[in-house]
């Protein structure tokens, strides 16, 4: 019995050793597959716009990233906003190349919509970016925002160019451009390259003097985004677009967190839901305000998506009201997610979802 013992523990070891002197080959042969999954971004098919939604949620949905729509039309990237936890999604969405972001908008200067900047131009620049990255926004604000930004990472940028060396990173690209214009009174171009024109507009989201939207333009396609704005008294010019990106918020049921928090002693979870009601816009007709349902009969657009919903769509009772706007929408109406990819081949009218 000793013996068989001994011969059942030798034979252990010996397969053991055999296992691991086959898992260093084999480790060598896997690891350059590993690092090929980890670094090789596919080629986007060209002459097709492509909208990754990388952050769709508020402050109020901490476990869901808060909004960026990134635009990327033939290898060029341009980005929409940057809420926290939105740069995650961006990278390890497996198809966007950080190294080719050209430039960045911002709607207005609310934390969950600017979160991400610093984060954003850091991976961008590691990942190989060859120019300084522009922030384009409405007002002096901006300026603000991205002085901010640059002070507060200004040791990182340091000690990583001192860390790889400046002909691997070079200092300035490291940086973020402020580019304001002005408040727009009516709609304007503020940026145009091959690939894309953009234009703003002014939306209502008082007390912010410089929240904006904006309209995007590839070839034959075009697309708005709404911004965080209250209900807009014309829609008019959203007329022809392929989709309309827009925020909403569930006014009823905003108000009944609201009370119920107040019930539960929460007075601050109950005072925000109480104030944030009227400078974001209704879905639905409510007793005193028309909502965004009855603006939407005259309306020519491809394709309307539901951003920066509040409040939490990830609950049931949210989740049956909005499948109600869908069902009562003379739109198709889609309800948009973390890392909802659109494409929209030029040339064409179709709006492919993945």
């Amino acid at each position: 019995m000793k013996k068989l013992k001994v011969l059942v523990l030798f034979t252990i070891l010996a397969l053991l050793a055999i296992s691991f002197k086959n898992f260093n080959l084999i480790e060598k042969k896997l690891y350059p597959y590993f690092v090929q999954q980890l670094v090789d971004i596919p080629k986007n098919e060209p002459n097709v716009l492509r909208i990754v939604y990388t952050g769709v949620s508020t402050p109020l949905t901490p476990h869901i990233a808060q909004q960026s729509v990134v635009f990327d039309i033939n290898d060029s990237i341009y980005v929409f906003d940057v809420g926290s936890r939105s740069v995650a999604n961006f990278i390890s969405q497996g198809t966007l190349d950080a190294a080719n972001v050209k430039a960045v908008f911002i709607t207005h200067t609310h934390s969950d919509h600017v979160g991400g900047l610093g984060e954003l131009v850091l991976a961008s620049w590691v990942r190989g970016r060859k120019n300084s990255l522009s922030v384009y926004g409405a007002g002096e604000e901006l300026n603000n925002l991205v002085d901010g930004f640059n002070l507060a990472y200004q040791s990182d940028r340091e000690h990583r160019v001192i860390h790889h060396g400046d002909g691997f990173l070079k200092s300035e690209f490291g940086l973020l451009v402020s580019k304001p214009f002005d408040v727009p009174k009516k709609e304007k171009v503020v940026f145009e390259d091959k690939n894309i024109k953009v234009s703003a507009f002014q939306v209502p989201h008082g007390p912010v003097k410089g929240a904006v939207g904006y309209r995007i333009v590839s070839g034959d396609r075009s697309v708005i985004l709404s911004g965080d704005t209250a209900l807009m008294e014309d829609y008019s010019f959203v007329n022809g677009v392929d989709v309309l990106i827009h925020e909403g918020i569930l006014t009823e049921e905003s108000e009944k967190v609201s009370k119920a928090s107040y019930a539960l002693g929460n007075d601050r979870v109950g005072k925000v839901f109480e104030d944030i009601q009227d400078y974001h816009t209704n879905l639905f007709d409510t007793k005193n305000n028309p909502g965004l349902l009855s603006r939407l009969d005259s309306l020519d657009v491809g394709l309307l998506a539901l951003i920066h919903i509040i409040p939490d769509k990830d609950n049931f009772i949210i989740k049956r009201a909005l499948k109600k706007f869908k069902r009562l929408s003379p739109l198709e109406t889609v309800i948009v997610n973390d890392n909802m990819v659109m494409h929209l081949p030029l040339n064409s009218e179709k709006i492919i979802i993945r």
